[in-house]
């Protein structure tokens, strides 16, 4: 009498290693999709408090804003950000729209945040 011997073959022992390499793949790839998404959203917000604090720098002026287009550059965590700011007249004439574009140096003139907002002359000369 032949006694059967206990334990995994060999196709058995592959198809579960198929499968455990075929799970890592899925794991590592939305891990990796969750680190880009979460670094593009960490430049999406510091660019947006670049805008909010130019716009704080309009609002704060004792001047009313001439219409017209400016640029310039702002240090933020560790990077320089070029903001475009566009006054607009309306049709109040005690209101201008302002819109702000922010751009990341490490991408091609590509506007990583906007903000658009309405300033009122009460208050300034």
């Amino acid at each position: 009498m032949r006694r059967r011997s206990t334990g995994f073959t060999l196709i058995e022992m592959l198809a579960a290693v198929a499968v455990l390499a075929i799970a890592m793949a899925a794991i590592l790839s939305g891990m990796a999709r969750y680190a880009d998404n979460a670094a593009y959203l960490r430049e999406r917000t510091i660019a947006l408090w670049v805008a909010h604090n130019r716009l704080t720098e309009i609002e704060l002026q004792p001047t009313w804003p001439d219409t017209g287009k400016s640029d310039g550059d702002m240090q933020m965590a560790g990077r320089l950000w070029t903001w475009k700011v566009e006054v607009i007249a309306t049709p109040d004439a005690h209101l201008r729209r302002v819109n702000i574009e922010v751009e990341s140096p490490g991408r091609d003139d590509a506007v990583v945040a906007a903000l658009s907002a309405f300033i009122a002359d009460t208050g300034r000369q």
